[in-house]
């Protein structure tokens, strides 16, 4: 369609595009939909159209000055962008990765250019998220985690990404997070002199910012500043408190500083460990950051399980319903693994708490670190 779409023209067969739900740069990204034996499917859609418009090719062919070479010039960019679809169905089945499902690319008819469409699984961005709802303590460490896992996956098969930020940040229905848009994501070449400096200032390693040779550990440099932010009033570091107003002068300080390697103040609103493993991530040197999305995930979820008791306790402002079980053996359940829990009615005789493992009090029978009991009414 030579990249005109619109809401109800229809792509990759039966998919219907219903609306717009965003733009960028390189493309546009529809709601869809499909309807079979009654049942409504939905699905996102992406179409992106190389070259976007005649001023670009204007443009190019003032440069090549060679007509002739326009298309094989504009379809190296369509190699790029299959490579990246290539890319999304190798990693397609993590639970962390936004889902690829199928793509179709089209060659104008009448012009030079191409129409690149992609069909993924359809979630709600970050930012619009945040809009509407602000994140808990636990949806932070948990953000952490499930982007840990998303790089997990990318080391595997030694991809860096380059762009995390929240734009590129998902949360399914499940409450899980995704990482999304591997547009600019490359696999490792052998030799560093095939990375570039690509990617958000805002959230970009040092290394890369000046033209250094980097590994993986860009990555976990930027999601230490996505978590900075959202620990810290939605500020990067260095900028003015919230609610000051910021100014360009105050983006562009912040970030030679930044750069330049002064050391990152703590996060505002970060408690316990958080402020730590935050700034490690972002460590100016990339030996003093984790070595492995896994070690710093391992981190985050230890600091997940020590607030794990005042959020069960208080889970949007009402007790959580648990059962004290009885447990005959020498030593207390592990409160991983639940030994007999929600098995039954606790038993006069209950000597530890079936949810963190920690020792009754003989009289009252409630637990000596969460608090859990006959009395407040809570099995």
């Amino acid at each position: 369609m030579n990249g005109q779409y619109a809401p109800g023209d229809k792509v990759l067969v039966n998919w219907k595009l219903t609306r717009l739900i965003g733009e960028g740069s390189f493309g546009r990204v529809f709601e869809a939909s499909r309807e079979e034996f009654g049942r409504v499917y939905q699905s996102a859609i992406k179409i992106i159209t190389i070259p976007q418009s005649q001023s670009e090719i204007r443009s190019v062919l003032a440069e090549i000055a060679e007509e002739s070479m326009l298309s094989e010039y504009f379809r190296t960019f369509v190699d790029d962008l299959v490579n990246e679809v290539s890319l999304m169905s190798r990693l397609k089945g993590n639970s962390n990765i936004v889902s690829y499902e199928d793509h179709s690319v089209i060659r104008h008819k009448d012009k030079i250019g191409w129409d690149i469409i992609v069909r993924m699984e359809l979630l709600t961005p970050l930012l619009q998220y945040l809009i509407k709802q602000a994140l808990t303590w636990h949806d932070v460490i948990r953000l952490g985690i499930d982007l840990c896992r998303a790089l997990e996956l990318c080391q595997k098969y030694n991809i860096i990404h380059r762009d995390i930020k929240p734009e590129n940040i998902f949360i399914a229905e499940c409450g899980d997070f995704k990482l999304g848009d591997f547009g600019i994501a490359r696999t490792v070449e052998m030799s560093a002199s095939g990375l570039t400096r690509k990617g958000t200032f805002t959230y970009m390693a040092p290394e890369v910012y000046r033209g250094d040779s980097y590994d993986s550990s860009v990555d976990i440099y930027s999601l230490g500043i996505v978590l900075y932010r959202m620990l810290n009033d939605n500020r990067a570091p260095f900028m003015p408190d919230y609610p000051k107003p910021v100014t360009h002068t105050d983006r562009s300080a912040a970030l030679t500083k930044r750069i330049g390697g002064v050391d990152l103040p703590r996060p505002k609103n970060a408690i316990g460990r958080m402020a730590e493993i935050v700034l490690k991530a972002c460590s100016f040197r990339p030996a003093d950051r984790y070595s492995t999305p896994k070690q710093m995930r391992a981190e985050l979820q230890a600091e997940l399980y020590k607030q794990r008791d005042k959020s069960m306790t208080y889970s949007r402002g009402r007790p959580t319903h648990v059962k004290l079980v009885e447990y005959t053996g020498n030593t207390p359940p592990h409160p991983e693994h639940g030994a007999n829990a929600g098995t039954g009615s606790m038993s006069n005789n209950a000597k530890y708490c079936a949810n963190c493992g920690a020792p009754l009090n003989a009289d009252t029978k409630s637990c000596s670190r969460c608090g859990r009991s006959r009395i407040a009414g809570l099995f």
